[in-house]
């Protein structure tokens, strides 16, 4: 790039620290950008098409042997998710890991990037100075496609976040010749991309901060919101993703053992690990498992134990009606993804809340192993 352009490409970014400014809406900002630059523009500019409409969801009452938080799980009880949406933009840029849509005049698309309630995309620009801001751009020829979501590295949110997008993708997959993926996704993550057509060649991984402009790229609207998947893409996920042709009887109870990395720990795992497989429970740690590996398990899982976390997004792939008992910490006892994916499943679910120790840390808990054991007798004796 020659010093002009770069000059040029530095003055689009001011005022540097802060974006120029946010789009609400995708949608409303290309109709008015074809009012105002007339019919010539609305036939060759970007353009948006629905592809799945709005859906509105009813999620039965949870059920616990324990202390009942209904106050946690009423927000999730009933709510709408979001139309389904393809969009095309011309002249526009992908940011980082975080997969930051930006027009030509570096104004940022919202819709495209949610925060899961922790901080919104505009506190977090705020928090980060110049994190929008770059020397150099990367010109990319031919035509992108995003699959990049906040924490496309984590299990929950490749499985409920990025790939379902790719079937908003399916009316032009053929003229694609980049998928933008975060280069921060595991391996095992990527090859499931075959199952869904994206071969190698056409995977382009997008390093943190890195910024890459295209003329002509493909964005999806981000499936449902927050922890609430909708039924087409848990429909689409199941059909890409399980190979088995005959429905077999569900016999395993299955434990997910927390990754020794992994935070909000039960501190007396140890001692329910015992009991559990005094029940004939098997003690899993998917982290080790290759995801094909982990659909396989799912297949034959009646009933299934885990704490809050992304080990349960493999409840994408049991058998309906199967049990279900999430372990809450007292600290993050967050109710969408998995309640919402069990609804979705048509699966028996049940949670419990820990107890917090006194001096332990953030989400650390502990779980009551009479209530445990008495669900679990309940449920499949």
């Amino acid at each position: 790039m020659s010093l002009k352009l770069k000059v040029k490409y530095w003055l689009k970014q001011f005022p540097f620290i802060y974006p120029r400014g946010f789009i609400g809406s995708c949608q409303e900002w290309i109709i008015n950008h074809g009012k105002q630059k007339g019919i010539y523009f609305r036939q060759r500019g970007p353009w948006f098409k629905a592809i799945f409409p709005a859906e509105f969801l009813h999620n039965p009452q949870p059920q616990t042997f324990g202390l009942q938080n209904e106050k946690a799980f009423q927000p999730n009880r009933s709510y709408p998710t979001p139309a389904a949406t393809l969009f095309y933009l011309q002249h526009s840029y992908v940011l980082g890991h975080k997969g930051l849509i930006l027009s030509a005049s570096h104004k940022v698309f919202q819709e495209f990037s949610h925060h899961f309630n922790i901080a919104s995309l505009k506190k977090f620009l705020l928090k980060n100075p110049f994190y929008l801001f770059t020397k150099n751009v990367k010109r990319v020829p031919g035509i992108g496609a995003v699959l990049i979501s906040p924490q496309s590295d984590n299990y929950y949110h490749w499985l409920n976040d990025v790939l379902p997008r790719i079937k908003l993708y399916e009316t032009v997959f053929e003229q694609i010749d980049h998928f933008c993926i975060a280069s921060n996704v595991p391996a095992k993550f990527l090859d499931v991309l075959n199952d869904f057509g994206i071969p190698a060649g056409k995977i382009m991984l997008v390093n943190e901060s890195e910024k890459l402009h295209f003329d002509h790229l493909y964005v999806s609207s981000l499936p449902g919101s927050e922890g609430r998947s909708p039924q087409w893409a848990v429909s689409y996920l199941r059909g890409k993703l399980i190979k088995a042709t005959k429905a077999r009887k569900p016999v395993k109870k299955i434990y997910f053992k927390r990754g020794d990395n992994a935070d909000r720990k039960i501190l007396n795992e140890h001692s329910i690990i015992t009991d559990l497989q005094n029940n004939g429970f098997e003690i899993i740690d998917p982290g080790t498992l290759s995801i094909s590996k982990q659909i396989e398990l799912m297949l034959d899982a009646k009933i299934i134990v885990g704490a809050h976390g992304a080990a349960l997004s493999n409840l994408l792939f049991v058998q309906d009606g199967i049990s279900v008992v999430e372990l809450f910490s007292p600290d993050y006892f967050r109710t969408d993804c998995y309640y919402t994916l069990s609804s979705l499943r048509n699966l028996n679910y049940w949670y419990l809340s820990g107890m917090k120790p006194a001096g332990a840390d953030w989400g650390d808990m502990d779980i009551d192993k009479k209530l445990l054991l008495k669900t679990i007798k309940y449920l499949h004796g």
